[in-house]
């Protein structure tokens, strides 16, 4: 299945827009344009002008050429990796990393830490007598689930579900 060019432009902007370390808030405040319209962009919903593809280019020094480059979609998870599950049968995996600014919320409510990286995060949560960590439910809203069980999982390139070795 092909995806269309909206999604994947939309796709490696926002690699490109997280490699700057910035959150779309901060980003759109650089580039002088509206958060909602990149949020839009990045989840393959708006339709960029040229002179948009230049501004967002410019905002984040490089090519315009690079926005167009293919790259492969992240695989969320490897399958050597133990991960905590939760009742729902749903696991941590890259995928999971924060729209606005690349990082995984873990640890109980209240004390919850942001990790920048999926590492960090595992280490983190291994370490907790139940790991806790944030995803978005099918609603899109991201709540707090806890770990059942642990378990390894299959390389896959879609963050909906894990499924066990």
């Amino acid at each position: 299945m092909t995806i269309p060019l909206r999604q994947r432009f939309g796709q490696r902007f926002k690699q490109l827009r997280l490699a700057t370390g910035l959150s779309q808030e901060a980003f759109a405040d650089h580039a002088a344009v509206a958060r909602s319209y990149l949020s839009r962009i990045e989840r393959g919903c708006a339709n960029p002008s040229l002179d948009a593809v230049e501004g967002l280019a410019k905002a984040l020094c490089v090519d315009p050429q690079a926005l167009f480059e293919i790259v492969d979609p992240p695989s969320f998870c490897d399958a050597s990796e133990e991960v905590p599950y939760a009742a729902d049968g749903s696991c941590f995996h890259r995928g999971l990393a924060s729209p606005r600014d690349g990082t995984f919320r873990v640890g109980e409510k209240g004390s919850e830490l942001r990790l920048v990286s999926f590492e960090e995060a595992l280490s983190h949560l291994k370490k907790m007598p139940v790991a806790k960590w944030r995803r978005p439910n099918d609603s899109g809203n991201w709540g707090l689930v806890s770990a059942v069980r642990w378990g390894t999982m299959e390389a896959v390139t879609k963050p909906e579900r894990c499924r066990i070795c």
